[in-house]
């Protein structure tokens, strides 16, 4: 082109040069494209990559090239979430906001937005996780452990949770029933119409509530005595009267089974008694411990002389539950 200046006349000539590529007799690194933001160049024996840090050195096994190029970027290259070595620990039906990091290459750490995650649950009794990162466990029978995963572009780690039981009687439809759940998903799994306290799934005469009660399986036909020696409770069974002592110190005493945590649980076991099937009055004795096998025990009261002016003859143990 021509251009005209205030000396004469001047001819200007611009040449774009192609980029070349550096070559040695062991390797050869192709051109790189300079886009403000720094690209790695490789080849089948090495990498450089122009983006580590200012200052930072990019190598292979055959050679160390050290960038001197001031504000360039970092490479993220693992994903941290917040607590993930040690895990945290979360009350059922509890809700807590979860937080994660960003590790560059370089050593240093930065903190990321939570809503820039794709969240989800792994694994585990979790009832969800929001977009921005807020987790919130679910009802629990038993303390269990939870898995969140979350992921930013190319990078995902993943976070343990442990949800803790705070009630025994507060999971799904076993709920607010009188049992205790994990007695109730043992026996009947974690949502069955059986496991409620009326049913009587094995059709022996008890209901769920007398079964827990009394510390007998409630899928297996319940008909035999209790039996025990000295303080040990051999087996459990359903209430029997027994008799004990001779001559004049000959009695006769109720003895039925009751859960060692009882009261813990909310049960109460009122004894009756009959001369005739028709009128009952309550004893007022306290039960005597005979024996126990370390959840269950035996217990007895003594029967009245005389019940409404009939001659105390049959015993029956209600159970409540609060």
């Amino acid at each position: 082109m021509k251009m005209q200046g205030p000396r004469g006349l001047i001819l200007g000539f611009f040449l774009t040069l192609p980029a070349v590529a550096g070559t040695s007799a062991d390797y050869q690194l192709a051109p790189v494209s300079w886009d403000g933001g720094g690209l790695a160049a490789g080849s089948e024996d090495y990498q450089v990559n122009s983006t580590t840090a200012s200052g930072q050195a990019g190598s292979s096994p055959d050679y160390r090239l050290r960038t001197g190029f001031s504000g360039q970027l970092l490479d993220a290259v693992e994903l941290l979430l917040d607590d993930a070595d040690s895990g945290i620990i979360l009350h059922e039906r509890a809700g807590r906001q979860l937080g994660a990091s960003l590790r560059y290459d370089d050593g240093t750490s930065a903190p990321l937005a939570a809503e820039w995650l794709a969240w989800s649950v792994q694994s585990g009794p979790l009832a969800g996780i929001s977009s921005g990162g807020l987790v919130t466990a679910g009802s629990v029978y038993q303390t269990s452990t939870a898995v969140v995963r979350a992921a930013y572009q190319a990078l995902a780690g993943t976070l343990s949770i442990q949800v803790v039981n705070t009630g025994d009687d507060d999971f799904g439809i076993y709920a607010a029933d009188g049992l205790a759940d994990l007695w109730q998903v043992g026996h009947f799994g974690d949502a069955n119409q059986n496991g409620g306290p009326a049913s009587d799934a094995d059709s022996d005469g008890l209901n769920n509530l007398q079964e827990y009660a009394f510390g007998l399986n409630p899928v297996q036909f319940s008909g035999g005595m209790l039996r025990w020696s000295g303080a040990n409770l051999l087996e459990r069974g359903v209430p029997l009267p027994f008799a004990s002592g001779t001559g004049s110190s000959f009695s006769f005493r109720a003895v039925f089974a009751r859960r060692k945590n009882h009261a813990a649980v909310g049960l109460t076991y009122t004894v009756e008694f009959s001369g005739d099937l028709s009128s009952w009055r309550a004893s007022t004795s306290t039960p005597t411990v005979l024996a126990d096998d370390g959840e269950i025990e035996a217990v007895s009261v003594p029967y009245p002389f005389f019940v409404n002016g009939r001659k105390a003859r049959y015993f029956r143990v209600k159970v409540q539950s609060e």
